[in-house]
């Protein structure tokens, strides 16, 4: 039997449908990685800190030992910064962190990519459409804007509003153009997939699941990793103060 060709209707429909999942996925990894660079920022407020101190007394211990001749100079002069704290998980590591999450420090946006953004706003925003289709089709460009704006991608930005206008000046949907469409949003949401897998094997990813885990099971996880380097911290700052004693005791001039 001969395959009939998808009518035009069949392939608004499957647009329409397209562009729905694509925001929505948008608006679900968009939460994700707000939640993960909170996430990144209390751990390295809260924990990073305590690391930091954790480090200091341990270069400390280090200049001690080796004054009293229980180390070798060479050895371990320099503190290195801890790579694992509670169950398993790492070591305030903010660009490993921040890269998982994809917070990286970005450029501040021009005047430009500002302007150029604030007018596809005021142009595609969807409150703006008037029936079903154009408020998806407004939403999905809303959302490429806001990525190529998230990257600093002003050419991009210029593209989808010169597309835009060029749609508006046809007056609706053109019917060469939705099968086009539909495969960018295929792509897009590929791509989409890629992200979030790379996001689930990043650090920041697995503590937060393993939060979740904890939260499940009526404990709290990051709170008992703050404990936790703070029993390090004191452990620490006693072998410290014994090494001082000691030194003070064995350098103390004979009467």
């Amino acid at each position: 039997m001969k395959l009939q060709p998808a009518t035009p209707d069949a392939d608004r429909a499957r647009l329409a449908a397209l562009e729905l999942e694509v925001a929505a996925r948008e608006r679900d990894v968009t939460r994700l990685k707000r939640d993960l660079l909170a996430l990144q920022s209390r751990y390295l407020d809260d924990i990073g800190g305590l690391y930091a101190k954790l480090n200091e007394i341990e270069t400390a211990i280090a200049d001690e030992e080796i004054a009293l001749g229980l180390r070798l100079g060479t050895e371990g002069t320099e503190a290195t910064e801890s790579t694992e704290g509670t169950e398993g998980m790492p070591g305030p590591r903010t660009e490993d962190i921040g890269a998982a999450a994809g917070c990286g420090h970005r450029t501040a946006p021009s005047a430009d990519l500002k302007r150029i953004f604030r007018q596809l706003a005021k142009t595609i925003h969807p409150d703006l459409a008037l029936d079903g289709p154009a408020r998806y089709r407004r939403h999905s460009l809303m959302a490429e804007a806001n990525r190529a704006y998230a990257e600093r991608d002003e050419d991009r930005l210029r593209l989808i509003l010169s597309k835009w206008e060029r749609g508006d000046t046809h007056g609706g949907d053109d019917l060469d153009s939705v099968p086009r469409r539909i495969a960018a949003l295929e792509e897009r949401r590929q791509a989409m997939d890629a992200e979030l897998a790379d996001l689930k094997t990043s650090a920041i990813w697995r503590l937060n699941a393993k939060m979740e885990d904890a939260r499940q099971q009526g404990w709290d996880l990051f709170a008992e990793m703050v404990r936790e380097v703070d029993r390090e911290i004191r452990r620490a700052t006693a072998r410290l103060a014994r090494l001082r004693k000691q030194r003070a005791s064995s350098s103390a001039p004979i009467p």
